[in-house]
């Protein structure tokens, strides 16, 4: 599994991020790796109606419908056939109440939870709901370049065990930077990895994509 973050760049809005989605579509359509991107807001609909590959959302609130002005139902994300939502990452963090109940009513939906812990001590609070995924990203590395999986590989062998015996999705995210870090998290017993920056500023994407693609064969 890789999750493609648009995050909020420039780089990766509007006719830009569609642009990098016909590059993904490509290499999707040839793959048998699931690709998820996780573009803007603003690009959901145009992108989703667009492409083949699973939409999510960067972030989605816990309220179904009603006065919650300016919040992200999961609701209206399913309008647009979006598969799920990362849920607590570093540049976005929640209470550990928020997140539970967010999982919970995301259950109710069919919904899936893309969720991201900082450390090991929030993962084990956050197992214990049982999202869809988990994602160790210790946020020092976020951008950094610098890979967790050969930064911290002690910390993601820990992480790794911590879910063994559960259907939780094990993911790696943080620095993650080409086919080599993406291959060591994979040694280390992850399912698959998270990647922005590394892609996003690739001077040739669809041959950084497709190298990545590579190392789950």
């Amino acid at each position: 599994m890789i999750i493609l973050n648009f995050k909020n760049y420039k780089e990766a809005l509007g006719r830009k991020a569609l642009k990098i989605c016909k590059i993904v579509e490509k290499i999707y359509k040839k793959s048998k790796v699931e690709i998820f991107v996780a573009p803007q807001y603003t690009d959901i609909p145009q992108i989703s109606k667009t492409f083949s590959f699973p939409v999510i959302a960067q972030h989605v609130d816990d309220v179904e419908e009603g006065k919650f002005t300016g919040s992200i139902s999961i609701l209206s994300l399913k309008e647009y056939k979006v598969y799920g939502s990362l849920l607590n990452h570093s540049e976005k963090k929640l209470t550990i109440e928020k997140i539970e109940k967010t999982i919970e009513l995301a259950k109710k939906h069919n919904f899936k939870i893309f969720a991201l812990s900082s450390s090991l001590n929030e993962a084990r609070k956050i197992m214990k709901f049982y999202p869809y995924s988990l994602a160790y990203e210790p946020p020092e590395l976020i951008g950094s370049g610098r890979a967790v999986s050969k930064e911290k590989p002690e910390i993601l062998e820990k992480f790794i065990k911590l879910l063994k015996g559960t259907t939780i999705i094990k993911l790696a995210g943080a620095g993650i930077s080409g086919e080599e870090d993406v291959k060591k998290a994979l040694e280390l017993g992850c399912d698959g990895v998270l990647i922005s920056s590394a892609f996003i500023f690739s001077k040739n994407r669809e041959k950084f994509l497709k190298k990545v693609v590579s190392v789950f064969y």
